[in-house]
């Protein structure tokens, strides 16, 4: 089957969020995982996920997947796979990468999003807004966080405070992680579900990002 390589790229980039940013911190979150039809990505922090024409199961990890797709010059490109290799196939060349043939990757562990609700039209400027004044670094867990209330949107990093006023439609005061949340914007995410441990988003062509969050006070 033939695939289109600009829009695969395209897929793997919005699920890029859920990479593990240096180190695994589980296993296979350093991968693209493929199954029933998705690419999934998670690393504790954010899960992804998004509908993808591969038809293989497997992991495959994510810099030499992505590297190699932006050197084929082909528009169309061809992606099989044997039981430890993923084979992607352009007009005149041919890469084989390793491949995990069984998908450990514990995104099961993310709770499914139930009732989707809309999402305000100002919301990812609010986090635009608010992000840079969280903290980049752990000194204070709620300081490097996003908080959102029912009311609107802030970050503090005790030494500077930014609040974006909006009736964000959140049931319950959360603390969501910036670095986690930052990655919403620029997504086109129109829709949101709460779930215990976490807040899903979701955008029309059906890609979603799914943030751990907290109710630390």
């Amino acid at each position: 089957m033939k695939i289109a390589r600009l829009e695969l790229i395209q897929k793997l980039e919005c699920v890029a969020p859920g990479l593990a940013k240096a180190r695994e911190t589980v296993e296979q979150s350093s991968c693209y995982c493929f199954k029933d039809g998705r690419v999934f990505t998670y690393n504790e922090q954010v899960a992804c996920s998004y509908k993808c024409d591969i038809d293989v199961n497997g992991a495959v990890k994510a810099a030499p997947l992505l590297a190699i797709l932006n050197k084929l010059p082909e528009d169309d490109i061809t992606i099989e796979a044997t039981e430890t290799k993923m084979v992607v196939k352009g007009e005149a060349k041919l890469a084989r990468l390793q491949m995990e043939a069984e998908v450990m990757l514990p995104i099961e562990s993310v709770e499914v999003p139930g009732k989707w609700y809309k999402l305000p039209d100002d919301f990812t400027e609010a986090i635009e807004i608010v992000q840079p004044c969280a903290s980049n670094n752990d000194s204070g867990f709620s300081l490097s966080c996003i908080h959102l209330h029912p009311e609107y949107i802030e970050a503090c990093d005790n030494f500077q405070m930014s609040r974006f006023t909006l009736e964000t439609g959140i049931d319950k005061s959360t603390l969501v992680k910036r670095d986690s949340l930052k990655c919403v914007v620029g997504l086109g995410m129109t829709a949101f579900c709460e779930t215990g441990s976490w807040i899903h988003f979701k955008n029309p062509s059906g890609l979603i990002l799914s943030c751990r969050r907290f109710m630390d006070e």
